[in-house]
């Protein structure tokens, strides 16, 4: 026999899967409201696109490759919201199941893209890389040779530096002067110094299209890098960065 104990916690269980059930249906029920709402029927669309002018209004440099985890989640958005508003109700005029999931996956699966490419576009604009290759200025006398002009200094300023990031990639271009003569470029080289303050001095060498990292620390105000040529005696070399992206290591 099953005492009276017994039969009050079997009711008490099925009290409490029933209210758990009615719960989730009732939730249900609302969702499905939302999703066949006709004003729901954009909200999707409405919000890809507004992310899709926010990103070109604030777009910002760096290398087209660096977005394309944005793209592919704007692009998948878009498609995916433009799929839910062609998908209209059934001929029959009611909502079947079938229905509801399609539209209901469709929403979720676009807004869920959104947030995602928001979120990509944001670490992008955050921790992008930014190319401030046009804004290296040269201090010094140019061309440089192995005796008495063999410094030179590349600057970057404030304003080139108004992206907070925290290493600097530079290529160097070093050059004949004098294209139609003997290269000096095998027996060419170069020592280039980070020397910007509150960072800690970083010496490289390098050869002539050879790229570097210099770690700038968490605000530089400012990049000054000494360069120093080696060279063979005679020799008389253009020296220019033809890149220098800032970016996060």
């Amino acid at each position: 026999m099953t005492g009276p104990g017994a039969t009050g916690t079997e009711n008490s269980h099925v009290d409490g899967r029933g209210s758990h059930f009615v719960a989730a249906n009732a939730i249900r029920n609302v969702i499905i409201k939302w999703v066949m709402h006709p004003s729901a029927r954009w909200a999707p669309l409405l919000a890809a696109c507004t992310g899709l002018v926010i990103a070109g209004s604030t777009w910002p440099d760096g290398p087209a490759s660096q977005y394309a985890l944005w793209g592919t989640l704007a692009g998948l958005s878009v498609a995916s919201a433009a799929a839910r508003v062609l998908h209209g109700k059934p001929q029959q005029g009611t909502a079947d199941s079938r229905h509801v999931r399609v539209v209901g996956i469709l929403s979720l699966f676009s807004v869920l893209a959104t947030v995602g490419a928001w979120l990509a576009f944001q670490h992008v604009v955050t921790h992008g890389e930014v190319d401030v290759t046009g804004q290296v200025h040269t201090r010094g006398v140019q061309p440089l040779d192995d005796t008495g002009h063999r410094t030179l200094s590349l600057l970057l300023d404030a304003p080139a530096l108004r992206e907070p990031r925290n290493a600097l990639r530079l290529t160097l271009a070093i050059d004949d002067h004098d294209p139609a003569g003997p290269t000096c470029l095998p027996d060419t080289s170069a020592t280039v110094s980070l020397l910007t303050s509150g960072v800690a001095a970083q010496t490289r060498t390098v050869r002539p299209g050879d790229t570097v990292d210099f770690t700038l620390g968490a605000r530089a105000r400012s990049v000054r890098i000494d360069l120093l040529l080696h060279t063979a005696h005679g020799c008389r070399m253009d020296v220019r960065a033809t890149g220098a992206v800032l970016h996060d290591m």
